[in-house]
């Protein structure tokens, strides 16, 4: 909801902080590939080397991700559609989540009073994005920190990293940042799903926001799971659907499957986007698959794009890997 960017208060976390952390980066010109990558969905290009000096000169990431969100390739390509739209672009490439139900309805009121950079501004001054990245954490990295210049102190590093959120949050009553099974309130089978060690609990980098499972799991790879498993693991609340705040692809895939436009997808309606080949997932045939032509995770599409450059190509996609089992 909206209150998790309003009200810190609500969105109190204790994460495994051990666990969570990452060395932080001194290297500039990998932060940019990353913030284009993830924002602009796109390899970097000559004129990026712009930020990489910023950042060299004491510009904080948080700066230079409001200025990209808010640069006019940013606007033109992600922002050209309706408001609604645009809320959820931002909020994938800001947060690095899908909007809950009433920030997207909050937020695409701003939208349209105020105009969308200042959503961009509200999103990125909020407590959630301080909480989650401070002034030097990348979003969409899993968990990259800058650390390169006398700007950005030690101590400053370690408390953007050290509050890094905690997904499924809300379930964790004791608050001692990890999930008990008691605590879960999904389906035995999706508990598996994210319990990526099998050790019963769900903690440290399994609840860290962001974080990269392993590639062998089934979360890294959804793509690859059982009609079945990719319900369950949508379908975190486990009430049937799947949600719009569930969906952790594209939303443009998300309203593609939505055939009576109820804002969630029953399991028929998700199995129908079940395509196995890469001609089927490549809409416009250009020959190259872009995570709005994806129809799984943000997570497994950049598992898949081994060079980050923000689309599949023929040489990345694993043929054989979408299994043609349970459509």
């Amino acid at each position: 909801m909206f209150r998790g960017i309003v009200f810190v208060g609500l969105l109190a976390m204790a994460p495994s902080l051990a666990m969570a952390q990452q060395p932080c980066t001194t290297d500039a010109r990998h932060v940019v590939d990353e913030l284009y990558r993830h924002m602009l969905e796109r390899t970097a290009d000559a004129g990026s080397q712009g930020w990489v000096d910023r950042l060299n000169s004491g510009t904080t990431v948080r700066e230079i991700v409001r200025q990209i969100a808010q640069s006019p390739e940013h606007m033109q390509r992600f922002f050209n559609g309706n408001d609604q739209d645009s809320v959820g672009t931002m909020y994938r490439h800001i947060l690095g989540r899908q909007p809950d139900a009433s920030g997207l309805r909050t937020m695409t009121d701003v939208a349209n009073r105020q105009g969308r950079p200042a959503v961009v501004e509200t999103i990125v001054n909020s407590p959630e994005y301080t909480r989650t990245f401070g002034d030097w954490g990348v979003p969409g990295s899993g968990g990259v920190t800058f650390c390169g210049n006398g700007s950005n102190t030690a101590a400053s590093t370690t408390t953007s990293v050290n509050n890094t959120q905690m997904r499924f949050a809300d379930m964790d009553r004791n608050h001692n940042g990890q999930i008990e099974r008691g605590e879960w309130r999904g389906s035995p089978r999706q508990f598996a799903i994210h319990d990526w060690n099998n050790d019963g609990v769900l903690s440290g980098d399994e609840v860290q926001n962001g974080a990269v499972p392993p590639s062998a799991s089934l979360e890294a790879e959804d793509y690859n799971m059982t009609a079945s498993d990719r319900f369950a693991y949508l379908d975190v609340n486990n009430n049937g659907y799947v949600d719009r705040t569930e969906w952790d692809g594209a939303l443009n895939t998300f309203y593609d499957l939505d055939s009576n436009n109820d804002n969630r997808l029953t399991r028929a309606e998700l199995n129908r986007g079940r395509r196995a080949t890469f001609a089927a997932l490549d809409a416009n045939g250009d020959d190259r698959i872009s995570l709005a032509e994806w129809g799984w995770s943000h997570r497994s599409f950049d598992e898949m794009d081994t060079n980050r450059d923000g689309v599949i190509t023929r040489n990345e996609f694993r043929s054989g890997a979408v299994p043609t089992t349970g459509r």
